[in-house]
């Protein structure tokens, strides 16, 4: 009788054990599959909760996404608000941008980061590469914008996320969002 528990407990443990690798497998494969989609409607940023743009609405091109280590995919409005996350977080995801010619998912880490004067949803004005020659040719015809890397960018998310409880930087926010809904009325 003992031993028939003690087999039980062992047959139980590796069912588990292949339901919970069945499991992450799935999520990764459903992880996977987002980055051939865009981000669904109504979706809102994982960090800020404001809404995030799909590629068809001129604001799209900011949008970001993550696959954490669980599978989970999130979507982010802005890429400050992206490097942030893990920060906050203290995790490390899969972090993916769209490229700002085709507005195709790219990785964030094989991306040529370029500083604009575009209005973003929250105003970090970033436009994304997937080669350094379009990059090139973006900053060849609009002069103040220049090259950045993904870690200056980091730097200054957290910096500027530091102090987002201040009230300053809530009313400079919301200021911000009016600006963003009446360039793009939404």
């Amino acid at each position: 009788m003992k031993k028939l528990f003690v087999l039980g407990i062992i047959l139980l443990s590796i069912i588990s054990v292949g339901f919970i690798a069945n499991k992450h497998k799935m999520d990764a494969e459903a992880a996977i599959s987002s980055l051939k989609k865009d981000v669904p409607k109504n979706s809102k940023c994982a960090l800020c909760n404001m809404f995030v743009y799909q590629k068809k609405d001129k604001m799209g091109v900011f949008s970001s996404q993550a696959i954490k280590k669980n599978g989970k995919v999130v979507y982010y409005d802005d890429i400050g608000c992206l490097l942030y996350d893990e920060v906050k977080n203290k995790t490390k995801n899969k972090k993916y941008v769209r490229d700002y010619k085709t507005l195709k998912w790219i990785k964030a880490e094989n991306a040529t980061y370029v500083k604009t004067n575009l209005h973003s949803p929250m105003e970090w004005g970033y436009v994304y590469f997937a080669s350094k020659s379009e990059a090139k040719k973006y900053i060849a015809k609009h002069k103040k914008c220049k090259i950045v890397k993904l870690s200056t960018i980091k730097k200054r998310a957290i910096d500027r996320y530091k102090g987002q409880f201040s009230s300053n930087v809530k009313k400079k926010r919301v200021q911000q969002i009016q600006v963003n809904l009446q360039l793009y009325q939404v």
